[in-house]
């Protein structure tokens, strides 16, 4: 019983974080952090976008592996998409979402960005958007979230899967 209620619990906290539409398409800010897991890169795509239209200066990509979890493989949709190469960095270091956010504190504080577009997807958000305010509660974070990637039932799952990792976050204290 506990654990349906914690489950349930969790998912309130994925399920909306309280951002519209029109405030994603609003979003302006120093720059976008891609955070790495974008499968089909719908947040690259994004990201990208916002570079486009002058809405952020630049990219920041986070993660190793392969695929949507590498930086490397996600610049290079990027600049397929049009991002000038200057306009783009990469943190080639993380595995964990907390690990993309400690990771990317330096360049972010080197560079002096204070806004920074927070890109995920949005079942991840609510995980995301705690643990950058967790790790660096002096930047304002402007929550960016793309859709899910697949069917309806991955996304279902992909919610539950989150709100029981943004419990165990909040648990040690990361989120």
């Amino acid at each position: 019983m506990l654990v349906i209620a914690l489950l349930m619990l969790g998912l309130a906290c994925t399920a909306n974080v309280g951002v519209s539409h029109d405030e994603v398409r609003r979003v302006h800010a120093d720059a976008a952090l891609v955070l790495s897991g974008d499968v089909d890169y719908l947040r690259v795509g994004y990201a990208a976008g916002l570079v486009k239209a002058g809405q952020v200066k630049a990219m920041l990509l986070t993660g190793q592996g392969v695929g949507g979890d590498s930086a490397e493989e996600m610049r290079g949709q990027a600049i397929a998409a049009g991002v000038p190469a200057a306009a783009i960095l990469l943190e080639t270091a993380s595995t964990t979402t907390r690990e993309n956010l400690i990771f990317a504190a330096p360049v972010i504080r080197e560079r002096g960005w204070r806004r920074v577009a927070l890109v995920t997807s949005q079942s991840h958000l609510a995980r995301a958007l705690a643990t950058a305010r967790k790790t660096m509660p002096d930047v304002d974070w402007i929550p960016a979230p793309v859709p899910d990637a697949g069917p309806p039932a991955r996304a279902r799952r992909l919610r539950a899967e989150e709100a029981l990792k943004l419990l165990w976050y909040k648990a040690r204290g990361w989120a």
